[in-house]
């Protein structure tokens, strides 16, 4: 075992940054050619920090609202996509918009 030294080392920092095929290619035959590789110093680009995202509290609440948005909106597709019914032999789609679902909770108050 050889003990080891009691000495500081600095390391430069680098950049680790995605090439492409024929850039490796090239950069691996200058290697293997002995050749000096250089490269032009780029300018870097500052640092930006993302900004946090909270997630809402997952509560009861939020999961009966989330879930009753989701029934209401399932329930609104459904009946504005209609459906068919046979009636003597024919078939018949019966589908209800949002003006035509105003129209009837207007008269279910009426009566």
């Amino acid at each position: 075992m050889q003990p080891i030294p009691n000495t500081k080392q600095v390391y430069r920092s680098v950049a680790i940054t995605e090439i492409g095929e024929l850039a490796y290619e090239s950069l691996h035959t200058a290697i293997e050619n002995n050749e000096t590789i250089t490269f032009e110093d780029e300018e870097e680009e500052p640092y930006v920090e993302e900004p946090i995202v909270e997630e809402p509290d997952v509560t009861i609440e939020f999961i009966r609202e989330s879930k009753l948005n989701e029934m209401s909106s399932t329930c609104r597709r459904t009946i504005e996509n209609g459906f068919d019914l046979e009636l003597r032999n024919e078939i018949h789609h019966f589908s209800l918009d949002t003006q035509d679902q105003l129209n009837l909770i207007s008269l279910s108050a009426m009566a």
